[in-house]
């Protein structure tokens, strides 16, 4: 009898940057590493769940006033964005995958910077998950000149995001907040503030007992949390609340150490692909 599938997991990449490994893991060499922008897709139930969306179809216009994407010493030395015209955006990726997008019911957004929330306007149907705090962050006066687009999530007043959540203070594993997304505790948020002040995580319990936590930002590398090795104080500077990101990589780090089991995937984990293969290829 066919076994039937009840949860996939996708890993999705709609682009790279490249980066200097030391400016993320101090001490590390500075030589480049290129590193994918990842979206998560899963499939529960006969829906759809997309983890962050990446960039989005509309990118390069609305990448225009961010004054660093146009820097050549930003470009050369902290980070180069490869807008590869043969990467899809993940709404073109999840319907080559055979999925209808109308499918796609929660999108869950770590942050709103804009490699994160590049293709919100692609799923203008979906409800969409993010912190309240990050949401009243990202929408502030001049918030534009903390990588937040502004355009990518609301234009003409009219918001895309069809459900603003908070984060109760309830407690989860090593975390003071988090929040039961199904309620069944397979989808749980947690907070991660630092990198920027709503940021959040999702910590997925796949039906085979496979867990995993995607930290969005919170960390770049592996050697963040095995070592407890901050950033640059170069990249730190670029961190919206330094204390923050500190308590957090100490959460995350106090986490594996405490359920190792857990597989933890940052946003641009440069060892994908690789150590995890992206879509078509799938999870259970």
């Amino acid at each position: 009898m066919r076994r039937e599938v009840v949860m996939k997991l996708f890993f999705l990449s709609s682009g790279y940057a490249t980066v200097p490994k030391g400016l993320f893991v101090r001490g590390e060499h500075w030589k480049k590493v290129r590193f994918p922008i990842l979206s998560i897709l899963i499939e529960r139930k006969g829906d759809l769940v997309l983890f962050d969306t990446g960039l989005g179809e509309r990118i390069n216009e609305e990448m225009r006033p961010l004054k660093y994407r146009h820097n050549w010493l930003f470009n050369k030395l902290i980070m180069k964005i490869d807008f590869d015209p043969d990467v899809d955006p993940v709404v073109k990726q999840i319907k080559a995958l055979g999925y209808d997008t109308m499918s796609v019911k929660h999108v869950i957004i770590s942050h709103l910077h804009w490699d994160h929330a590049g293709g919100m306007l692609d799923f203008p149907h979906a409800e969409f998950i993010v912190s309240r705090k990050e949401f009243e962050t990202a929408t502030a006066e001049k918030s534009h000149k903390r990588a937040y687009i502004r355009e990518q999530f609301g234009r003409d007043g009219v918001l895309t995001i069809k459900q603003i959540t908070t984060i109760p203070g309830k407690g989860f594993l090593t975390f003071l907040d988090s929040f039961d997304v199904f309620g069944d505790g397979s989808f749980v948020l947690v907070d991660l503030p630092g990198h920027t002040e709503g940021l959040m995580g999702l910590i997925l319990t796949m039906p085979s007992g496979r867990r995993f936590l995607f930290g969005g930002d919170s960390f770049y590398f592996p050697e963040n949390l095995e070592k407890l090795a901050p950033k640059s104080r170069l990249m730190k500077t670029l961190v919206h609340e330094k204390d923050e990101a500190d308590r957090t990589i100490a959460a995350l780090y106090k986490l594996a150490a405490m359920e190792p089991s857990i597989e933890m995937v940052c946003s641009h984990d440069h060892r994908i692909p690789g150590r995890y293969n992206l879509a078509p290829y799938y999870y259970e």
